[in-house]
Protein backbone atom coordinates (compact mmCIF):
# COMPACT_ATOMS: atom_id res chain seq x y z
CA UNK A 1 0.00 0.00 0.00
CA UNK A 2 2.35 2.14 1.11
CA UNK A 3 4.65 1.60 -2.57
CA UNK A 4 1.19 2.53 -4.23
CA UNK A 5 0.99 5.84 -2.65
CA UNK A 6 4.42 6.81 -3.20
CA UNK A 7 4.38 5.76 -7.29
CA UNK A 8 0.99 8.18 -6.89
CA UNK A 9 2.68 10.95 -5.83
CA UNK A 10 5.28 10.48 -8.30
CA UNK A 11 3.13 9.88 -11.11
CA UNK A 12 1.55 13.50 -9.84
CA UNK A 13 4.42 15.23 -9.63
CA UNK A 14 5.59 13.97 -13.18
CA UNK A 15 2.87 15.06 -14.39
CA UNK A 16 3.13 18.35 -12.93
CA UNK A 17 6.54 18.93 -14.16
CA UNK A 18 5.80 17.77 -18.05
CA UNK A 19 2.51 20.13 -17.55
CA UNK A 20 5.20 23.18 -16.54
CA UNK A 21 7.60 22.24 -19.14
CA UNK A 22 5.30 21.92 -22.43
CA UNK A 23 3.29 24.77 -21.41
CA UNK A 24 6.39 27.19 -20.98
CA UNK A 25 7.92 25.29 -24.29
CA UNK A 26 4.50 26.31 -25.80
CA UNK A 27 3.76 29.95 -24.59
CA UNK A 28 7.69 31.19 -25.61
CA UNK A 29 7.03 29.04 -29.18
CA UNK A 30 3.06 30.80 -29.58
CA UNK A 31 4.98 34.10 -28.77
CA UNK A 32 7.92 33.79 -31.06
CA UNK A 33 5.63 32.60 -33.86
CA UNK A 34 3.10 35.69 -33.26
CA UNK A 35 6.00 38.40 -32.65
CA UNK A 36 7.53 37.42 -35.95
CA UNK A 37 4.04 37.97 -37.63
CA UNK A 38 3.46 41.36 -36.40
CA UNK A 39 7.45 41.83 -37.60
CA UNK A 40 6.50 40.82 -40.82
CA UNK A 41 3.09 42.83 -41.22
CA UNK A 42 4.82 45.57 -39.82
CA UNK A 43 7.58 45.72 -42.26
CA UNK A 44 5.68 45.02 -45.34
CA UNK A 45 3.28 48.49 -44.35
CA UNK A 46 6.50 50.79 -43.69
CA UNK A 47 7.84 49.63 -47.20
CA UNK A 48 4.59 50.15 -48.30
CA UNK A 49 4.34 53.94 -47.13
CA UNK A 50 7.86 54.55 -47.91
CA UNK A 51 7.42 53.90 -51.53
CA UNK A 52 4.23 55.78 -52.02
CA UNK A 53 5.57 58.40 -50.03
CA UNK A 54 7.78 59.09 -53.05
CA UNK A 55 5.67 59.33 -55.45
CA UNK A 56 4.37 62.63 -53.51
CA UNK A 57 5.66 66.00 -54.82
CA UNK A 58 5.45 67.94 -51.90
CA UNK A 59 4.79 71.57 -53.94
CA UNK A 60 1.36 69.59 -55.28
CA UNK A 61 0.34 69.58 -51.60
CA UNK A 62 1.77 72.87 -49.92
CA UNK A 63 -0.64 74.85 -51.39
CA UNK A 64 -3.55 72.64 -49.81
CA UNK A 65 -5.54 75.47 -46.86
CA UNK A 66 -8.74 74.85 -45.07
CA UNK A 67 -11.55 74.85 -47.35
CA UNK A 68 -9.94 73.26 -50.45
CA UNK A 69 -11.51 70.09 -49.60
CA UNK A 70 -13.26 70.26 -52.78
CA UNK A 71 -11.01 72.00 -55.17
CA UNK A 72 -9.65 70.07 -57.70
CA UNK A 73 -6.32 69.55 -57.27
CA UNK A 74 -7.22 68.49 -53.81
CA UNK A 75 -9.56 65.66 -55.29
CA UNK A 76 -6.71 64.65 -58.18
CA UNK A 77 -4.36 64.07 -55.02
CA UNK A 78 -6.83 62.18 -53.05
CA UNK A 79 -7.08 60.09 -56.36
CA UNK A 80 -3.22 59.63 -56.72
CA UNK A 81 -2.94 58.63 -53.26
CA UNK A 82 -5.98 56.03 -53.31
CA UNK A 83 -5.15 54.69 -56.46
CA UNK A 84 -1.48 53.96 -55.11
CA UNK A 85 -2.98 52.02 -51.86
CA UNK A 86 -5.52 50.05 -54.13
CA UNK A 87 -2.55 47.98 -54.80
CA UNK A 88 -2.57 46.64 -51.68
CA UNK A 89 -6.36 45.77 -50.15
CA UNK A 90 -5.66 45.35 -46.78
CA UNK A 91 -4.83 49.50 -46.57
CA UNK A 92 -7.87 51.29 -46.03
CA UNK A 93 -7.29 54.11 -45.84
CA UNK A 94 -4.07 56.78 -46.94
CA UNK A 95 -3.37 60.51 -45.81
CA UNK A 96 -0.87 63.14 -45.62
CA UNK A 97 -0.01 64.75 -42.24
CA UNK A 98 1.90 67.85 -41.17
CA UNK A 99 3.93 67.97 -38.29
CA UNK A 100 3.57 71.65 -37.39
CA UNK A 101 6.44 73.98 -35.05
CA UNK A 102 4.36 73.78 -32.27
CA UNK A 103 4.22 70.12 -32.37
CA UNK A 104 0.51 69.66 -33.42
CA UNK A 105 -0.50 67.15 -36.31
CA UNK A 106 -2.78 67.91 -38.30
CA UNK A 107 -4.15 66.45 -41.67
CA UNK A 108 -3.58 67.70 -45.09
CA UNK A 109 -4.82 65.58 -47.57
CA UNK A 110 -7.74 62.58 -47.09
CA UNK A 111 -8.18 59.76 -49.57
CA UNK A 112 -11.52 59.29 -48.38
CA UNK A 113 -12.71 63.03 -48.56
CA UNK A 114 -14.07 62.24 -52.67
CA UNK A 115 -16.51 59.20 -51.60
CA UNK A 116 -16.48 59.80 -47.52
CA UNK A 117 -16.78 63.28 -46.81
CA UNK A 118 -18.73 62.76 -43.42
CA UNK A 119 -16.15 60.34 -42.72
CA UNK A 120 -12.70 61.64 -43.73
CA UNK A 121 -10.35 64.25 -42.09
CA UNK A 122 -10.50 67.52 -43.39
CA UNK A 123 -7.63 69.61 -44.00
CA UNK A 124 -5.93 71.59 -41.22
CA UNK A 125 -8.01 69.06 -38.76
CA UNK A 126 -5.70 68.02 -35.41
CA UNK A 127 -4.71 64.19 -35.66
CA UNK A 128 -6.11 62.38 -32.59
CA UNK A 129 -3.79 59.35 -33.44
CA UNK A 130 -2.22 58.16 -29.49
CA UNK A 131 1.00 57.37 -31.61
CA UNK A 132 2.77 60.34 -31.92
CA UNK A 133 5.98 59.64 -31.15
CA UNK A 134 5.95 57.01 -33.98
CA UNK A 135 4.35 59.91 -36.47
CA UNK A 136 7.24 62.62 -35.45
CA UNK A 137 9.82 59.98 -35.58
CA UNK A 138 8.65 59.10 -39.68
CA UNK A 139 10.41 62.62 -39.92
CA UNK A 140 13.41 60.67 -40.73
CA UNK A 141 11.96 57.22 -41.82
CA UNK A 142 9.44 54.86 -42.01
CA UNK A 143 7.54 54.23 -38.70
CA UNK A 144 4.57 52.28 -38.06
CA UNK A 145 2.46 52.40 -34.77
CA UNK A 146 3.49 49.84 -31.82
CA UNK A 147 0.01 48.42 -31.55
CA UNK A 148 -3.24 49.25 -32.53
CA UNK A 149 -4.66 52.20 -31.46
CA UNK A 150 -8.92 53.88 -31.57
CA UNK A 151 -9.99 57.50 -32.53
CA UNK A 152 -13.79 58.52 -33.89
CA UNK A 153 -12.66 56.97 -36.96
CA UNK A 154 -12.07 53.10 -36.16
CA UNK A 155 -9.29 50.73 -34.90
CA UNK A 156 -5.86 50.84 -36.56
CA UNK A 157 -2.30 50.12 -36.85
CA UNK A 158 -0.63 52.75 -39.19
CA UNK A 159 2.70 52.91 -41.50
CA UNK A 160 4.35 56.58 -41.72
CA UNK A 161 7.04 57.66 -43.72
CA UNK A 162 8.48 61.32 -45.22
CA UNK A 163 7.73 62.96 -47.91
CA UNK A 164 10.91 64.86 -49.13
CA UNK A 165 10.36 68.86 -49.91
CA UNK A 166 12.06 68.58 -52.80
CA UNK A 167 10.44 66.76 -55.95
CA UNK A 168 13.62 66.31 -57.98
CA UNK A 169 16.15 63.86 -55.24
CA UNK A 170 16.09 64.38 -51.82
CA UNK A 171 17.08 67.70 -49.84
CA UNK A 172 17.41 65.47 -46.85
CA UNK A 173 14.15 67.49 -45.80
CA UNK A 174 10.91 66.20 -44.60
CA UNK A 175 7.87 68.69 -45.70
CA UNK A 176 5.03 66.14 -44.44
CA UNK A 177 4.33 62.52 -43.52
CA UNK A 178 2.36 60.32 -45.73
CA UNK A 179 0.46 57.25 -43.38
CA UNK A 180 -1.86 54.67 -44.32
CA UNK A 181 -3.82 52.52 -41.66
CA UNK A 182 -4.16 48.79 -41.73
CA UNK A 183 -8.00 47.68 -39.59
CA UNK A 184 -6.96 46.73 -35.89
CA UNK A 185 -9.12 43.52 -36.93
CA UNK A 186 -7.05 42.41 -39.64
CA UNK A 187 -4.00 43.10 -37.86
CA UNK A 188 -5.26 41.05 -34.98
CA UNK A 189 -6.21 38.26 -37.56
CA UNK A 190 -3.02 38.29 -39.62
CA UNK A 191 -0.88 38.45 -36.74
CA UNK A 192 -2.63 35.83 -34.42
CA UNK A 193 -1.52 32.53 -36.73
CA UNK A 194 -0.62 30.69 -33.55
CA UNK A 195 -3.24 28.83 -32.29
CA UNK A 196 -1.43 25.48 -34.33
CA UNK A 197 0.99 25.62 -31.80
CA UNK A 198 -1.28 25.94 -28.57
CA UNK A 199 -3.49 22.90 -30.42
CA UNK A 200 0.04 20.75 -30.47
CA UNK A 201 1.27 21.88 -27.08
CA UNK A 202 -2.42 20.92 -25.68
CA UNK A 203 -2.68 17.71 -27.28
CA UNK A 204 1.24 16.85 -26.11
CA UNK A 205 0.32 17.50 -22.65
CA UNK A 206 -2.77 15.03 -22.98
CA UNK A 207 -0.32 12.62 -24.21
CA UNK A 208 2.30 13.15 -22.11
CA UNK A 209 0.34 13.47 -18.54
CA UNK A 210 -1.80 9.92 -20.01
CA UNK A 211 1.86 8.16 -20.23
CA UNK A 212 3.12 8.46 -16.84
CA UNK A 213 -0.08 7.29 -15.50
CA UNK A 214 -0.24 4.69 -17.60
CA UNK A 215 3.10 3.25 -17.26
CA UNK A 216 2.13 4.29 -13.53
CA UNK A 217 -0.53 1.72 -13.64
CA UNK A 218 1.91 -0.88 -16.03
CA UNK A 219 4.32 -0.37 -12.69
CA UNK A 220 1.60 -0.92 -10.06
CA UNK A 221 0.30 -4.26 -11.53
CA UNK A 222 4.12 -5.51 -12.13
CA UNK A 223 4.89 -4.53 -8.50
CA UNK A 224 1.08 -6.24 -6.85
Amino acid sequence: MTGACKLSTTQILSAILVIIIIGTLTAYAYTNANDALKDSVKQGMKSTAGAMATQINASDIAKFQPGDDASPAYIAETRQLRNMRSMDDHILNAYILKVNPDRTITFLVDDLAEYDPQGSAKIGEVSTAPDKLEIFSALSGPTTSKEPYTTKYGSFISAYAPIDDSSVGSSGNTYAILAIDMSADDYNRYTSKGALILLTGIVSMIIAVGAIFWFGRRIEKKSE
